[in-house]
């Protein structure tokens, strides 16, 4: 009986994961996201979705949440990295461009349905927490120059984001 369970799960989680997907192209084609739409272009009844997910907010925080797992994995491994703190400075720049290059049509929606306060408490979660910390380590390991980490953090991530935004304005 557990094989089937797991054979389930798997299935389960192979859909879910080709609806998120469905939801970041119909994004990326700027195709308006409704139910009728994933299900059409997913392949599957409308009623199939909402075996998955209770309702399309449901459905939506999924594929934020899918979206957001490879930026804190990747943060938290460059972050909590042995190598010098330049280095996971060049890396966290490296990966934010290319993030931004994979995800940036995504926040873009996300930015239009969202509040202010949950970006910002999100962004400071999944960025500037663990940037904090890692600026405090360089400061106190001598690489970086003294002064407030909530600071420098935030000159890092307002520097990296405007660079980006800048970059996507002129595109």
């Amino acid at each position: 009986m557990a094989g089937v369970s797991k054979k389930k799960e798997w299935v389960d989680n192979l859909v879910k994961s080709e609806i998120a997907k469905t939801v970041l192209t119909l994004i990326k084609e700027g195709h308006p996201v409704t139910m009728d739409k994933i299900a059409r272009r997913s392949s599957v009844a409308k009623g199939t979705l909402y075996n998955y997910f209770k309702d399309k907010k449901a459905l939506m925080q999924y594929v934020h949440q899918t979206v957001l797992a490879p930026i804190r994995d990747t943060n938290t491994a460059i972050f909590e990295s042995p190598e010098p703190p330049i280095a996971r400075l060049h890396s966290f720049i490296d990966s934010a461009f290319l993030i931004h290059e994979d995800v940036s049509l995504y926040f873009q929606f996300v930015q239009q349905k969202r509040t202010v306060a949950h970006q910002i408490d999100e962004r400071f979660d999944i960025v500037m927490r663990p940037l904090i910390r890692f600026c405090s380590q360089g400061i106190q390991e001598g690489s970086f120059v003294d002064v407030d980490p909530t600071i420098l953090a935030e000159m890092i991530y307002g520097t990296l984001i405007g660079s980006l935004i800048s970059i996507q304005s002129r595109g």
